[in-house]
């Protein structure tokens, strides 16, 4: 008796069920900047505070590291730190 195969073989009318398509990329030329997701948003902000603790404890090479990821991305270097509010 002939062991039996765990799958049986594909139906011959069968279609494989396609890929999905990768998302489009929006219609905007190169040199525009692209809009960042709420993820992207929340990595950028964490490389820029991560680059702000080694540039003040001197970890010039690990600042560096952040810095080449943040070229990547697009990202300004220095984040927006709100001023704070004069009192009377």
């Amino acid at each position: 008796m002939a062991a039996r195969k765990s799958t049986p073989p594909p139906v011959a009318d069968e279609q494989p069920t396609p890929e999905p398509a990768p998302p489009a990329k929006a219609d905007r030329p190169a040199g525009e900047p692209q809009e960042r997701t709420a993820v992207e948003a929340v990595y950028v902000d964490a490389l820029q505070r991560e680059r702000e603790g080694y540039t003040r404890y001197s970890r010039k090479d690990r600042a560096a590291d952040v810095e080449a990821e943040l070229r990547r991305l697009g990202a300004p270097f220095e984040r927006a730190v709100p001023q704070p509010r004069e009192t009377a």
